[in-house]
């Protein structure tokens, strides 16, 4: 056999080999990357004047998950600057053993159900601003990058409104024991 036909035999099967190599690793199972969940309607309760002990207000939107499994949205950050310093977090209100509604945060988060959506509303599920630093005004907005159990994040920007019937007061006491209350 002449040197030239076996180089060419030899580069034949290294070529053969690839291909073949090429093959299996188009049959192996895709890594896929994880399923950010959507969020629509975001907004956040306007704070036209910070008043004393009051600075505080929360943020509202439907979360769609489109997996077979639940994610949960575990926190989040706020992005606009000189907002507030404080940590964002998951707020519930609850009704207690008196029979009051009482805020609370969330234990391990607020479940977005596989192949479903939550709402977070007032009176309900909310991201929870502490210590804000300046006013939100009707029409402002502000950015937030909400953090999910999946390893998963999503930066929205909240319309700041107005709601009539959202005047309510936080008791400081009810605080320390771990949840506030609301009064309507």
């Amino acid at each position: 056999m002449n040197t030239s036909t076996s180089v060419t035999k030899r580069g034949l099967s290294l070529v053969a080999v690839a291909i073949a190599a090429l093959a299996l690793v188009g049959c192996a199972p895709a890594v896929t990357a994880p399923v950010t969940p959507t969020a629509s309607d975001v907004w956040i309760k306007a704070v036209p004047e910070l008043m004393d002990g009051m600075a505080m207000t929360g943020v509202f939107m439907t979360l769609e998950n489109p997996t077979d499994e639940d994610i949960e949205l575990v926190g989040a950050t706020n992005t606009t600057e000189g907002l507030t310093e404080k940590p964002l977090e998951t707020h519930e209100v609850v009704k207690n053993a008196a029979g009051e509604m009482v805020m609370q945060e969330t234990e391990g988060g607020i479940v977005i159900p596989a192949q479903g959506s939550v709402t977070l509303k007032p009176g309900g599920y909310h991201v929870m601003y502490w210590d804000l630093l300046k006013p939100i005004p009707v029409g402002s907005t502000v950015t937030l990058t909400l953090e999910f159990s999946n390893g998963t994040t999503l930066d929205v920007e909240a319309v700041a409104r107005e709601i009539a019937n959202a005047n309510e007061t936080y008791d400081p006491e009810a605080d320390a024991e771990g949840s506030t209350e609301m009064n309507h």
